[in-house]
């Protein structure tokens, strides 16, 4: 298979799988199976991607070409490739979660819940291996129009305006902000393609860099730069399957990777003329996660605790890329691995219990490890992970985080990130140790069988993916050098 061809199968896949769901919702347990094994089709065509590139094959597909010098286009480069790769392989055990989650809650609509799973899927990927400005947009909205119905899914009022403000301010940040930057970016370049070294270097005086750069990072409201970041607790009360997607496999990701193409791709050397806007932002990030992972400690509904505490973790992102350096960049792209990994493992979780137990508040959780033993033990996993203790992939990003800032010679970003490591540890660390170490409830599974394994493996699994940096931080430097350098 050439990697042009797994390029498209991979993009047309979570296509398939969406319009599958629907024709075979009945019987459930062929659909199912349908959907969890496209899933793991799509994780085996990702790690084949990830090979094909790493031994230097190249692709790109032209759909369409609107403007001169823009192309609707989709391409392999190193860094796209990398977080499809973490989608769809993360996608696997949450293709398997799903299904597991809507047969114990009795999901009064799964296959619409699952194709428009399907459908964020292939906008995410779509946004992964945008090859240009314009395709990045088109991917981006495509995105939001999907993942809003997973957040309003469940049609009562709450759902509704949780929908509605999810909505309005991902199109306010998308038309309002991105779209005017991608526009005048054009209108500087005469191109919109993504392109090692950036397409503004040398373009722009610090007056049009500094601004571009606010509207750029404000536009991708997916990133969650404060104000931009209501959607985020907004979406949490979307179902689990789709809680887990927005937070670990399709919108932050997308925040995520926008976010460092912009800054590496768009901008790259000009990110230095944006200089008074980039210090802004970078202190509106440091503090912002402080702030939310205090947010966080006060939250006594799970999900509301999450979706803060991955806030927290995103900012950090934020903060990576906006340091103007490769080994800021560098630790961006791991803070994303490291996010993704834990955010999957613990909404997931969540999900678990609420299935089993029914129980959603934070103080319920207490002596609950005892009776769920392996759910827990990857809560724990991933708990430890997003706090940043070694050897869990969250480690090896705050590390270069911390590297990076005193490289750019900003202790106090430094000193914020080990702050934000601290409060997360405040909000999750008790959490998780309390479920293990208590007492276990008297009546604890709502449910006689309690956890089925489509509801407990799939935890472990993504739990076991926490640790994957421990050996891959390396290859994946050298994975991303046609982008950047890191530092040594």
């Amino acid at each position: 298979m050439s990697a042009e061809l797994a390029l498209i199968a991979l993009l047309a896949a979570p296509l398939v799988q969406a319009l599958l769901a629907l024709v075979f919702a009945r019987p459930p347990g062929l659909r199912d199976v349908i959907y969890i094994g496209i899933a793991f089709v799509m994780a085996g065509l990702s790690v084949y991607l990830i090979d094909a590139v790493g031994n230097g094959a190249t692709a790109r597909i032209v759909i369409a070409r609107p403007l001169p010098n823009v192309d609707l286009a989709f391409t392999l480069e190193p860094l796209g490739v990398l977080m499809a790769a973490l989608i769809a392989i993360l996608g696997a055990p949450h293709a398997m979660h799903a299904a597991g989650i809507v047969r114990a809650t009795q999901e009064k609509a799964p296959a619409r819940l699952m194709a428009f799973l399907a459908l964020a899927t292939a906008s995410a990927l779509a946004v992964a291996f945008s090859a240009n400005l314009f395709s990045f947009y088109v991917a981006y909205q495509a995105l939001i129009l999907t993942t809003f119905p997973l957040v309003a899914h469940q049609g009562d009022e709450e759902a509704r305006v949780a929908g509605r403000v999810y909505l309005a301010t991902l199109l306010a940040g998308a038309i309002g902000l991105l779209l005017p930057a991608m526009v005048w970016t054009y209108a500087i370049a005469g191109a919109l393609d993504f392109q090692a070294g950036g397409v503004l270097a040398g373009r722009v005086d610090p007056w049009t860099a500094n601004a571009l750069l606010v509207l750029f990072v404000f536009g991708v409201a997916m990133a969650a730069m404060p104000p931009m970041h209501r959607w985020l607790p907004a979406s949490s009360r979307a179902p689990n399957p789709a809680f887990v997607s927005t937070h670990a496999l399709t919108v932050l990701p997308a925040g995520g990777i926008g976010l460092l193409k912009v800054c590496a791709l768009v901008f790259g050397p000009a990110l230095a003329d944006a200089e008074i806007a980039a210090q802004a932002l970078r202190v509106l990030a440091g503090v912002a996660m402080c702030v939310t992972a205090l947010i966080a400690l006060s939250k006594q509904d799970i999900r509301e605790r999450l979706s803060y505490s991955c806030l927290t973790q995103l900012l950090a992102v934020a903060l990576g890329a906006l340091l103007a350096s490769p080994v800021g960049l560098f630790a961006a792209a791991l803070q994303i691995v490291a996010l993704a990994c834990a955010a999957a493992t613990l909404t997931m979780a969540a999900g678990t219990v609420v299935a089993a137990t029914g129980r959603t508040a934070v103080g319920e959780y207490a002596g609950l490890g005892r009776v769920m033993p392996w759910t827990f033990a990857g809560f724990a996993l991933a708990s430890a992970s997003m706090i940043g203790l070694p050897p869990f992939s969250g480690a090896w990003a705050k590390l270069w985080l911390i590297i990076a800032a005193a490289h750019a010679q900003l202790p106090w970003a430094s000193v914020l990130a080990g702050l934000a490591a601290v409060l997360t540890f405040a909000h999750l660390g008790p959490l998780a140790a309390g479920a293990l170490a208590a007492k276990a409830p008297a009546d604890a599974f709502k449910r006689p069988d309690g956890a089925s394994i489509l509801l407990a493996a799939p935890v472990i699994l993504s739990a076991a993916a926490t640790l994957w940096l421990l050996v891959l931080a390396d290859p994946l430097a050298t994975f991303l050098a046609p982008i950047w350098t890191p530092a040594e």
